[in-house]
């Protein structure tokens, strides 16, 4: 992995890279990420900014109207944070979280805010590999079991004195303990002793 560097074009058996290196590569994948497609709801009402912004019960600033799913940024109270999560795991729960509200609203019932532990996971030939919460650019990482040059370990992600994230790599029976730990907002230090006591 290269940062920080353009890509200037591509040959037979490798890419060039600005400052005229030519890094040999047999397959090139570009990822450009994704762009929520709002420009229909221009001069709706709801607010857009990288999505439909809602607040954290889903509701998009208009009565009895609330979305789901990765055009959704809302501030998910778990985490103090204004998201917005691309994943079916989401989609699929946010998508329930919504429809409930919305029923909520409509028969005068308090709306529950949607503060889910953020969760995907991707299978890449022998690879499992899982994440659990949110990381930042700033975040401490600790490596609590097995290891980085094995491909089988679990990280865990601090920040602001709590853990807010795990991934994992081929040792899923130790990821997913750490979500109710997410739930419960425990510290970092907690989350680095749990996995010290454990190991």
């Amino acid at each position: 992995m290269r940062c920080g560097v353009s890509v200037e074009g591509f040959k037979p058996g490798a890419v060039l890279i600005d400052g005229g290196w030519h890094e040999p590569a047999d397959v090139v994948v570009v990822g450009v990420g994704v762009s929520p497609t709002t420009a229909w709801l221009q001069g709706s009402g709801l607010e857009l900014r990288d999505g439909v912004v809602c607040a954290p019960d889903l509701k998009a600033g208009v009565p009895m109207v609330y979305a789901a799913g990765d055009i959704v940024r809302w501030y998910n109270t778990l985490f103090d944070e204004e998201m917005r999560v691309e994943h079916w795991t989401n989609a699929a729960e946010q998508g329930a979280a919504a429809a409930a509200n919305l029923l909520a609203e409509a028969t005068g019932q308090r709306t529950t805010p949607y503060a889910p532990v953020p969760f995907f996971w991707s299978e890449q030939y022998d690879r499992r590999i899982q994440f659990l919460g949110r990381c930042g650019a700033t975040d401490e990482v600790s490596v609590v079991a097995g290891s980085v040059e094995a491909r089988q370990f679990v990280a865990l992600y601090g920040g602001g004195g709590r853990l807010r994230g795990v991934l994992g790599m081929n040792m899923p029976r130790l990821v997913m303990p750490f979500r109710n730990m997410l739930m419960e907002r425990i510290s970092f230090d907690a989350a680095l002793r749990h996995a010290t006591d454990s190991a």
